[in-house]
């Protein structure tokens, strides 16, 4: 009895560094070190139901740093550069860990993905993420913004922890490159099938003059002319062939992300 009643009260104390503000709750896993932030500033979650998303949430830091943010004004030309920097504000540059956005200032979601996460989540999944839960941030789901973050940091949860999620718009994708590939190719081919065979040169000259007579052939001498050409001394200057182009490497800003209109 005495062993159970330390272990429920340890397990209880794993997040004992809980803060909150008006609009922000964080705090941190003190197995794992990382922290969770939810930070509502567009007051889109009702605080009835924020305790569920901090659990969700909660599950992450068991890999990295996780943060929900939303907001209806910022200064920053993309979601995606709002995103970064607000991540980067949190954990500093380069740290493990994953932002969720919901922003009304440009009508997008997105989630992006630092450190060892950008590899467990690369972009093509925060595409695919976002594919799957843009759709509760809408109208047609009455502009569920809770749900579309319970269902976000659960797929997030899924992939961090090795599972696989739903993909179903690369799927898509790919079916139809694969119907255009095919279409140009069949094109192609019965394109070359509609052409004649082209005749070779001697088959044409062959045709041209099947019969020649030459008669009375006579050859007359009418004059000669000499050229001097004297064989030139100057040297001619090798050329030094162009510098070789130099691909310079694009520098993704050291995260992974992808996001969805909505």
């Amino acid at each position: 009895m005495l062993v159970t009643i330390l272990v429920l009260s340890s397990s209880s104390n794993v997040y004992a560094t809980e803060t909150a503000t008006n609009y922000n709750l964080s705090g941190t896993n003190k197995s794992t070190g990382y922290e969770y932030i939810l930070e509502d500033s567009a007051n889109f979650i009702d605080d009835a139901v924020k305790g569920k998303l901090i659990s969700q949430m909660k599950k992450a830091t068991e890999y990295c740093n996780i943060a929900v943010v939303t907001t209806t004004s910022h200064p920053y030309g993309s979601t995606e550069s709002y995103a970064v920097n607000t991540f980067e504000g949190y954990f500093g540059t380069g740290a493990n860990g994953v932002i969720f956005v919901i922003d009304r200032d440009l009508n997008e979601i997105y989630l992006a993905c630092e450190g060892s996460a950008q590899r467990t989540i690369p972009n093509s999944k925060c595409n695919s993420i976002c594919d799957n839960t843009y759709i509760y941030a809408t109208s047609s789901h009455d502009y569920d913004y809770f749900t579309c973050c319970m269902e976000t940091i659960d797929q997030v949860n899924t992939v961090l922890a090795g599972g696989h999620i739903s993909q179903p718009l690369r799927y898509i994708s790919s079916i139809f490159i694969a119907l255009a590939a095919g279409m140009i190719f069949c094109f192609v081919y019965a394109l070359s099938l509609s052409k004649g065979r082209k005749a070779k040169s001697n088959e044409l000259m062959g045709a041209a003059f099947t019969k020649v007579e030459i008669q009375n052939a006579r050859a007359r001498f009418m004059n000669q002319t000499r050229h001097y050409s004297p064989q030139s001394s100057g040297s001619s200057g090798g050329h030094s062939g162009g510098g070789g182009h130099s691909g310079g490497s694009h520098s993704g800003g050291g995260h992974s992300g992808g996001g969805h209109h909505i």
